[in-house]
């Protein structure tokens, strides 16, 4: 909780951009295995958002009519400087009504479902007892998910960091590469194969909510990389997370063994902080 509460200190410079490289890092290090912390940065960004889009500000009609009296009985060398106080005073309220009304507008969105995630993994996950194979490609075409080739999935996504070979360690070799759209957000994803084996791997912006329905999301260490598992069965989905990119991969791999080496050929400039416990 101490940790929670510093890191909110400073979650508004961050979203604001500010703040050091190592301090940048240590709160997105945090925000990825934190749920509330990260659904405060996304209602901070909504609602830094509303704000510079702002809205119409309705006037009633007989206002102006009744400054305008008051002004014209005003003696004469007043009136400007009253017409300019007056105007002050309302383009203030307006700003201050504009901000009120999208801060609680964004709480009511919040209070009604804190916990609503952009990317939703319960039906792949609900999937898994299945064909998990299946369950990914219905994921896929739930983000209306088109196949491209892997060049293709890298351009669609190029504000985010990660990469489709055509190799994975292990001997697994693409499949299949795919554009997807979350939300407004480009996002890929790719189906590789060994032997029958398959591998997924979802690449989305940093710092989403992600919803799990009932399963829980807990912190892992694999190799060198800190994230966050979900486990079903013997299926895991891990996730990592750099500055920009959620490098998330479903496999029935071995921790220890197998994945930290895939993980580290989808996530080539990953560079894991020393320390996630302290911002």
């Amino acid at each position: 909780m101490k940790t929670c509460e510093k890191i909110r200190e400073v979650l508004g410079h961050y979203v604001d951009g500010e703040g050091s490289d190592e301090t940048r890092a240590a709160i997105e290090a945090h925000v990825c295995t934190c749920a509330e912390c990260r659904c405060e940065v996304e209602g901070l960004r909504r609602l830094g958002d509303r704000i510079a889009i702002g809205a119409e500000v309705c006037v009633p009609p007989a206002l102006w009519s009744r400054i305008e009296t008051q002004l014209a009985t005003a003696a004469p060398r007043h009136r400007f400087v009253r017409f300019l106080r007056v105007r002050s005073i309302l383009a203030a309220a307006a700003c201050l009504v504009l901000a009120v009304g999208g801060y609680f507008a964004v709480l009511q969105g919040l209070s009604t479902r804190a916990e609503a995630a952009p990317v939703d993994f319960s039906a792949l996950l609900d999937g898994l007892s299945g064909d998990a194979e299946n369950a990914f490609r219905e994921f896929v075409e739930r983000y209306r998910g088109r196949r491209v080739s892997s060049v293709a999935a890298r351009q669609h996504a190029s504000q985010l960091n990660f990469a489709v070979p055509e190799q994975l360690p292990g001997g697994f070799s693409l499949n299949e590469a795919f554009a997807l759209q979350i939300g407004d957000t480009p996002a890929a994803a790719a189906i590789y194969r060994r032997n029958g084996e398959f591998v997924g791997t979802i690449f989305h912006r940093a710092i989403h909510p992600e919803d799990y329905g009932t399963y829980r999301d807990h912190p892992c260490v694999v190799g060198e990389h800190r994230g966050h598992r979900v486990q079903v069965g013997e299926w895991r989905l891990v996730h990592v997370t750099d500055a920009t990119t959620c490098h998330c991969v479903l496999s029935r791999l071995d921790e220890t063994k197998d994945l930290p080496a895939i993980l580290q050929a989808v996530a080539p400039d990953f560079k894991p902080a020393a320390d996630h416990s302290h911002p």
